[in-house]
């Protein structure tokens, strides 16, 4: 089964249950996306932003945002945010297929690259992904595009 990504403009259906999931392994990110959301913080409202979430076999598999990346020095750099994949959606492509979404749209809204600040255990993953180890206080890996 190949994972389905959508951009929405608002959380999914089934969101809660992906947060509670991400909650019980100790990752507090998707409860701060939806306060983020819901008190206007985070909007995902410019060229090349979104939230953009995963499908697979008619299940919410996973969801991640971008946006323009606070941090940089420029507005052509992207941030991925709040990155998550269901426990049992692992392993079969969904985090790649988020990405390679949110590189694509980055591109289209005139990024040059896309960075990301990710647990150490998940600097393996974002490298099979063509993310390069980056240096950075505010970032572990970038992406250039």
């Amino acid at each position: 089964m190949t994972p389905r990504v959508s951009r929405m403009a608002a959380l999914p259906p089934g969101f809660p249950v992906l947060r509670d999931a991400a909650l019980g392994e100790g990752w507090k990110m998707l409860r701060v996306l939806e306060e983020d959301m819901a008190s206007g913080a985070m909007r995902f409202a410019a060229p090349g932003e979104g939230l953009f979430v995963a499908w697979r076999g008619g299940a919410l598999a996973g969801i991640a945002g971008l946006t323009v990346d606070p941090y940089a020095e420029t507005d052509t750099v992207a941030r991925v945010r709040r990155l998550y994949v269901a426990p049992p959606q692992r392993h079969h492509g969904v985090g790649r297929a988020l990405l390679e979404a949110m590189a694509a749209s980055a591109a289209e809204g005139g990024f040059r690259a896309v960075r990301v600040r990710a647990p150490a255990a998940a600097g393996r993953f974002y490298e099979a992904c063509g993310f390069l180890p980056a240096l950075l206080r505010s970032a572990t890996h970038m992406r250039p595009l």
